[in-house]
């Protein structure tokens, strides 16, 4: 990227020009007093997203230990941003205000992060943030390991390839916002290109489309590509390039900032109250998943807010 994410995200700073792409988001919402409404959140906006970004800019200058928390509290401001864009009255009560998720309040002799689950909560900001910017409301209670969460992250494919050995990703090409899906990709699933497009067609917000040949078929988004919610692709940042799992048992339930909001919660608590065994890590770099924990943290500091825009630009 020529610029940082947050210099395309100033445009947002402008309470005059978010005043009217929310009244107009409003009103293709069906709410009333679309004009009253929007004049009252476009500064609750952008104090959300300001505020984002001063944690995000805050743990850039940090030391690792910290950085966990900070960006956990930088990607719930700006998720509060993008939900008033969708839900004009949040909170509209105070069940809402809660994490929504929980973890493991003590960690186990023996311990590995990778290895670690979260559990997802019935009320609270993240299943909010499921039902109303993704449409997703059946993940309740549902249990998530750590490791499977990285898996859904192109970029840290590289770091499983040195030290499991495995490719967890595939790259697929991308034209016109139309994804094509080989016969070399299908294999991998045991497949033919064209069952493992209806897979996908039956599964995710993709459509078959009307170019395809012997070996080749194209997949079309119900809307065009929209990196903040790709499912089960992941848009590599620093490749410019969609990935795709190669196994069915990694397609992610849910959109890339739903996993960075789970893996951030989990790293922020295991920074506040398990400090031991935080610094044990930190300092003595005793195990892998200190190089899977701190490549995770850079990829976050610049994903989040990368995502966090192209949700904006699909939306406002």
């Amino acid at each position: 990227m020529k610029s940082s994410t947050w210099e395309h995200l100033l445009s947002y700073h402008s309470t005059e020009i978010v005043q009217r792409k929310l009244e107009k988001c409003y009103e293709q919402l069906s709410y009333n007093n679309a004009s009253g409404l929007s004049y009252e959140n476009c500064y609750r906006f952008v104090y959300y997203l300001k505020h984002g970004e001063n944690f995000f800019l805050q743990a850039a200058q940090s030391p690792p230990a910290i950085q966990p928390m900070l960006l956990f509290y930088g990607v719930s401001q700006l998720l509060k941003a993008c939900l008033i864009t969708i839900d004009p009255e949040y909170p509209s009560t105070s069940s809402v205000l809660a994490h929504g998720v929980s973890s493991r309040k003590r960690k186990k002799q023996q311990y590995h992060f990778l290895k670690d689950e979260i559990k997802i909560q019935r009320n609270g900001l993240f299943s909010h943030v499921a039902t109303k910017l993704f449409q997703i409301q059946s993940l309740e209670s549902e249990k998530c390991s750590m490791e499977l969460l990285l898996k859904q992250i192109a970029e840290m494919n590289e770091v499983f390839l040195f030290h499991h050995s495995k490719i967890n990703f595939i790259d697929v090409e991308l034209t016109k916002d139309q994804i094509l899906i080989t016969e070399d990709t299908a294999q991998l699933f045991h497949l033919s290109s064209q069952r493992l497009a209806e897979y996908l067609v039956e599964r995710f917000s993709y459509s078959l489309a009307t170019e395809m040949d012997q070996h080749h078929v194209f997949l079309k988004g119900d809307t065009p590509m929209a990196t903040f919610n790709c499912m089960p692709f992941s848009l590599h940042l620093e490749e410019g390039k969609y990935y795709l799992p190669t196994s069915r048992d990694t397609f992610s339930k849910m959109p890339e900032l739903l996993v960075h909001y789970l893996l951030l919660y989990n790293l922020s608590m295991i920074s506040r109250y398990e400090t031991e065994w935080w610094y044990d890590l930190l300092l003595s770099v005793s195990n892998d998943d200190y190089p899977f924990i701190l490549r995770y943290l850079e990829i976050a500091k610049r994903k989040i807010p990368y995502l966090v825009l192209d949700f904006l630009k699909h939306t406002l």
